[in-house]
């Protein structure tokens, strides 16, 4: 829906006299609770000036918990996305390797800090509880493991939850999930003024496509789940219940809207993350918004859907990066009905936000976060490895839709990596990384490359593997999936090397590709033709994508051989060794090098076209491997 479309519902919502509830502030109730709640944190721990700050953000959220616990019962809770990759996180990962590595001890405070900031800072807020995100298994169930570990190495002691997350066979965290007080579990309970309430977690049920969970990790139905938990719960006499949910959006495919009509009743409000909306009342609320004017909605929103029992649901989420703070206060009667809902989002500005100074939860929040993540980045930012000569596009906008001169040199230097290294097997090598591995969304201006520079634009270090025996099938089926949201954006959109071509913009998804050949001109196939090289290829990419990731499928088939050089660092090897350490507008050209071709024509003109020698892949020569 869009964000007019949104809002107008909204008001139509709130005006319905089937809701049952009404947005207002507090009155009379059997219980009384403020949720406060943020989402999508990903390691911005350090802000941006004029926004955010963990530090702020801790302020401010200490003085508002405060004076709301006098008089209301108050809950924490993270709706997932707990880290992100990026140069504080691997400020994070620097000091953990140089501890010694996944299971090594954890120490915080002072020059023997070995700890992961991001878990230093939830046990610091001291949530109660923490959704898993799709973020949060960006480096795979053994990193996840170990973050927890050093979250409770930290002192945290909230519980991580989803309830459609089954870790019964990944050993990594199967571990957490036992005991009288699991540390990962479906559901838990939290008491409050002699009040007990309920709290669901549920991850996106797009884990596997968008993130690494790996394959040890069920990933369930989420209504199926969150049913299953709801029914627990009420069969144990609780009536307040949240959930905290992490499903990309609320009004993603798949999100909050689209889950609630299959729910049963019984879910009172909703904690949403994922979707980084800004929900927000009050006559500033157009005007402090930090990536411009666009609100998406009042606090709280009001579900458009019911659930099986006719109930309209209150919904809320923050924008991400420790921007915002919500504050829900929710009245309940003594049957544990909701009787109103209210609050806001409280924007964290480092101009008028209290600053966090001191000890929080045995965190100093200065000498143990801020001021050594600070000193780690900035050292990152100081580090010159390489120089260009022309502007890199690595816009968001670009990069997940169109070629560009930053893709076209990372899938260059996956090549020039496996060349070194080996793995490959004589047959023709091409290379192509996702779009959405690629994250610094800018455009890189001449001059210096530093190694925060490289860390931006490929954050999650990937390995770098090796697929043998590709069929050409098989390479325009995963082209296919690559293009099948053109012109939309996408993850799953391809920067590619070694090879060329040219896609429909107008014909039905799946079914675009018209043509593809390698760098030398060697065609290898026709949509008319089909398959006309013959061979087999040869392909490197990021084990993300080997294993399945964005969609395909068709590469998760082949054995990958992992060189065991993460993307970033062959990035970096490549420019500085076989480029001479500089990027060159010759080699590079701003527009690119027309390796991706889209035509606004459907295949049958396109085709004909070519058969006249109007478009040029037809009057390439077919070759046999």
């Amino acid at each position: 829906m869009q964000k007019q479309d949104l809002a107008t519902a909204v008001k139509s919502a709130l005006l319905s006299a089937s809701i049952g509830f009404v947005a207002t502030s507090n009155t009379a109730s059997a219980a009384s609770l403020t949720i406060f709640h943020n989402n999508d944190g990903e390691s911005k721990l350090l802000g941006s000036g004029s926004f955010g700050g963990f530090d702020y953000f801790l302020g401010e959220l200490d003085a508002a918990r405060g004076s709301a616990s006098a008089t209301r019962d108050v809950l924490t809770i993270s709706s997932g996305d707990n880290f992100l990759a990026g140069i504080a996180w691997s400020a994070s990962v620097a000091r953990r390797d140089a501890a010694g590595g996944l299971g090594s001890s954890f120490n915080f405070g002072g020059a023997n800090l070995s700890n992961y900031y991001d878990a230093m800072a939830l046990s610091a807020v001291q949530y109660d509880v923490i959704t898993l995100g799709n973020h949060d298994f960006d480096f795979g169930p053994a990193v996840l493991g170990d973050f927890i570990s050093g979250y409770e190495a930290a002192g945290g002691t909230a519980t991580f939850l989803s309830a459609n997350l089954d870790f019964s066979s990944e050993p990594a965290l199967q571990p957490f999930t036992t005991g009288v007080t699991p540390r990962i579990a479906s559901r838990t309970t939290v008491t409050r003024g002699g009040e007990i309430y309920g709290i669901i977690g549920a991850t996106t049920s797009s884990l596997a496509t968008i993130s690494s969970p790996g394959p040890n990790i069920t990933i369930g139905d989420v209504a199926t789940a969150v049913n299953a938990e709801l029914a627990a719960l009420t069969g144990a006499g609780v009536n307040k219940i949240i959930l905290s949910s992490h499903l990309q959006g609320i009004n993603a495919p798949g999100g909050d809207e689209a889950l609630i009509p299959l729910l049963d009743a019984g879910v009172d409000v909703i904690i949403a993350g994922g979707g980084d909306e800004l929900l927000r009342n009050g006559p500033d609320a157009n005007t402090d918004a930090p990536f411009g004017p666009s609100i998406d909605g009042p606090y709280p929103l009001i579900s458009t859907a019911t659930d099986s029992g006719g109930n309209n649901i209150a919904l809320v989420t923050t924008q991400g990066e420790y921007r915002y703070i919500g504050e829900l206060e929710v009245e309940f009667d003594g049957s544990g009905n909701v009787t109103s809902v209210g609050g806001n989002a409280i924007l964290v500005d480092p101009s008028t936000s209290p600053q966090a100074v001191g000890t929080f939860n045995g965190i100093d929040i200065q000498n143990d976060i801020i001021t050594p993540l600070a000193a780690d980045v900035a050292a990152i930012e100081a580090s010159v490895v390489a120089t260009t000569d022309v502007p890199l596009d690595g816009r968001r906008a670009s990069i997940r839709t169109v070629e560009t001169n930053l893709g076209d040199l990372i899938a260059d230097a996956f090549i020039w990596q496996a060349e070194q290294i080996g793995g490959l097997t004589g047959d023709p090598v091409i290379a192509f990384t996702n779009g959405g591995g690629i994250r610094n969304d800018s455009v890189i201006g001449v001059g210096n490359i530093t190694a925060a520079d490289a860390i931006d634009i490929l954050p999650f270090d990937n390995s770098i593997v090796t697929l043998n025996g590709v069929t050409v099938a098989d390479l325009v089926a995963t082209l296919e999936t690559a293009v099948q949201n053109a012109p939309g954006q996408s993850g799953g959109f391809l920067q590619i090397g070694g090879f060329e071509f040219t896609y429909s913009t107008l014909d039905p998804a799946l079914s675009r590709v018209l043509s593809v050949a390698l760098a030398d001109g060697t065609l290898v196939y026709t949509a008319d033709a089909g398959d006309v090289f013959g061979g087999t290829l040869d392909i490197v990419t990021n084990n993300f994508s080997a294993a399945g990731g964005d969609g395909f499928s068709e590469l998760a088939t082949y054995f990958a051989n992992d060189l065991s050089v993460g993307d970033d660092a062959a990035l970096v090897a490549y420019i500085q060794t076989a480029l001479g350490g500089n990027i060159s507008g010759i080699d590079y050209p701003e527009l690119g090098l027309n390796r991706i071709n889209p035509v606004p024509l459907p295949a049958g003109i396109w085709l004909l076209g070519s058969a006249l020698g109007v478009f040029g892949f037809m009057r390439r020569r077919p070759a046999t491997a």
